[in-house]
């Protein structure tokens, strides 16, 4: 029997993953890009919505496809070094990065324009409690995250988002000036490069698996409707996250004669909102923000606890999450710029392997010898991607610099070709060993 998800869930569905990926650093980086990049604001727009729009939807696909989270993805990894990945990547996209940048976030231009200052510790630490409470309550019953998030949640974040998207559109703004910095040059680059700080692409090897849990609890298990219903609420995410970062390019590149020095992209919104809209708006914003950083705490707790509760079964899924939202708190009460700087060279060193698990999944189907690609093409990629983390970090960059003439070396993409040849390489190398491998057999029946 076919299975059917109605049209009103599976909306519902692509409202939760919109809400899920729809956090602090897709809010706070497109406004700062577009402010930098002035009047080259569209290329690099066009590079950022690769890594910030088109890779999550990939990786949405490679999760339906494997059926399962990040193990399933990566099971061709040797045990140990799978968890340690996973690990890894759930640590930074959970409790020891982008769950408490969402509460700086959601404080800094939510709550912080109406304190009149920049706030003490102990404001922000109540504020961060009261932020993990809800996320930690709303995150204890998974299965049914699509009626809490996506039914509740998100109609209201998305008419907030209509309104502040709209209304630049429809007001007179400031021209879109030259371009600064490193954005005079290759911005359609920068701008690809500048996606990882959202962590969307990482994102997705967690909701991926939140996506199929609540397809699951909704009756859908049969593994093509599964994909198919995946895909399709991969699709509406995708849409509107590239709508918002269209129009908060577009308020960036447009905010040059209102905002002065801005310290990150979060002055520009409030500054540029209370310009158009005055009062009202900066309520509108700190709805909207702390809606948005909210609903991806939610999705980060949830799909990090439950990756350690399969990998720690003797652990209740229930004290994980506390566990990790006690985490949370304590470090949310850091500054934001400081823990965008820390963590920094961490993204540079995993994205390139969250990408390439990401398309090597897609491509499973299509491998002859799924073990011979993953781990070479892996190994190849890591070694690299060191290379260009190491050069975030300023202990490690002379030893970094002996190794510039590589290809992509100024642009911290010294993985691809690398990884790229090795992919090559190791797929025509499965094709024929499978290849012999079945003429031996079918020469051993026909004796």
């Amino acid at each position: 029997m076919r299975q059917v998800l109605s049209t009103k869930k599976l909306i519902g569905m692509g409202f939760m993953a919109f809400a899920m990926f729809l956090g602090a650093g897709n809010l706070i980086f497109p406004p700062m890009i577009g402010y930098l990049a002035g009047e080259h604001a569209w290329l690099a727009a066009a590079g950022f919505l690769m890594t910030g729009v088109g890779l999550p939807l990939l990786g949405i696909v490679a999760i339906s496809q494997v059926g399962g989270g990040f193990s399933a993805l990566a099971k061709e990894l040797p045990y140990g070094l799978m968890v340690l990945i996973g690990s890894c990547i759930f640590l930074i996209i959970g409790p020891l990065y982008a769950v408490p940048r969402t509460s700086m976030v959601a404080f800094e231009i939510g709550v912080q324009p109406f304190l009149g200052y920049a706030g003490s510790t102990w404001t922000r630490l109540l504020f961060s409690l009261a932020f993990f409470f809800i996320a930690w309550y709303l995150a204890l019953n998974p299965g049914r995250l699509l009626e809490k998030v996506g039914e509740w949640i998100t109609p209201a974040l998305i008419l907030l988002l209509a309104v502040l998207g709209i209304s630049p559109l429809l007001t007179v703004s400031g021209a879109a000036g030259a371009p600064l910095g490193q954005y005079q040059n290759e911005p359609v680059l920068h701008g690809f490069l500048e996606g990882y700080l959202t962590m969307d692409a990482m994102a997705a090897l967690m909701f991926g698996i939140v996506i199929i849990t609540n397809l699951q609890s909704h009756g859908i298990s049969e593994h093509r409707a599964l994909v198919r219903y995946s895909i399709f609420t991969g699709i509406i995410a995708a849409t509107g996250l590239a709508l918002v970062y269209i129009s908060l390019f577009y308020l960036g590149a447009t905010s040059r004669e209102m905002v002065v020095n801005p310290a990150n992209g979060g002055d520009i919104l409030t500054v540029y909102v209370d310009h158009l809209l005055g009062h009202v708006g900066n309520i509108f914003l700190a709805a909207v923000v702390i809606l948005a950083c909210l609903t991806t705490a939610v999705g980060c707790i949830t799909a990090a606890s439950e990756y350690f509760s399969q990998l720690l079964p003797s652990l209740r899924y229930f004290w994980i999450v506390t566990a990790v939202s006690i985490i949370c708190v304590v470090l949310a009460v850091q500054g934001l710029n400081e823990i965008i700087q820390l963590f920094t060279p961490v993204l540079f060193l995993l994205y390139p392997l969250c990408i390439s698990f990401i398309l090597m999944g897609i491509c499973k189907p299509i491998l002859s010898m799924p073990v011979l690609v993953y781990r070479p093409t892996l190994l190849v990629v890591f070694v690299f991607s060191l290379l260009d983390a190491a050069q975030m970090m300023p202990a490690f960059r002379p030893m970094a610099e002996l190794l510039s003439i590589l290809p992509g070396y100024q642009q911290h993409l010294s993985w691809a070709i690398p990884g790229i040849t090795c992919f090559l390489l190791t797929f025509l190398m499965g094709k024929w060993l499978s290849r012999g491998a079945s003429q031996s057999v079918n020469l051993g029946k026909s004796r």
